[in-house]
């Protein structure tokens, strides 16, 4: 057992945050350089919790609990979203991303981002770029914007985030009950 295995931080997590614990809050992918920082990608599977929230706590209580047990390493919470664009953008925060095009073929994708925030978005190190890129598993190229539009390159405005709770899909092997009978039963007509 060692304390650097990424699924630490998900029994950590489970641990300390009831809703995942339950499943109503769920960790989809967690990205980790022990000891220095991780990325954990949560969804939220029933309307009206907010997955981020729940994992921090009121004040920060819960997250800085598990800050505190993985020995002041920083924790970035991320959205995910069904959209693979969309989870690209979040992976990359906290930098603003201006225009992302996703190469399938080479699975890459290619991302611009305000000048000022350029060291911001690679990290110190490369660290933020290379976690997001182990979460989102895709090869990431940044750079700045004015390189872009110097090279008369076209910016591809980055989709809107999906805020809504994504529920669990049917479990297969779980019976269904039959839709109710049509026909009401003579002794039933009354309450019918």
């Amino acid at each position: 057992v060692s304390r650097t295995h990424p699924g630490l931080i998900r029994r950590l997590f489970e641990l300390e945050v009831p809703e995942v614990a339950r499943g109503l809050v769920e960790i989809m992918g967690v990205a980790r350089e022990p000891g220095y920082r991780s990325k954990v990608a949560v969804i939220s599977r029933q309307q009206g919790i907010d997955p981020i929230g729940a994992c921090v706590g009121v004040r920060g209580t819960r997250i800085q609990n598990i800050v505190n047990e993985l020995g002041g390493e920083r924790i970035d919470l991320i959205r995910w979203d069904p959209n693979p664009t969309a989870f690209i953008v979040n992976a990359l925060s906290p930098a603003e991303v201006v225009s992302i095009r996703v190469d399938e073929e080479t699975n890459t994708a290619f991302i611009a981002v305000p000048d000022k925030q350029l060291s911001l978005a690679i990290g110190k190190e490369g660290q933020n770029a290379r976690l997001a890129a182990r979460l989102t598993k895709r090869r990431i190229d940044i750079q700045a914007e004015s390189v872009l539009i110097t090279g008369g390159q076209d910016l591809y405005q980055p989709p809107r985030p999906n805020m809504d709770a994504i529920p669990l899909a049917e479990r297969p092997g779980l019976p269904t009950l039959p839709p109710p009978p049509r026909e009401v039963a003579p002794s039933q007509a009354v309450y019918a």
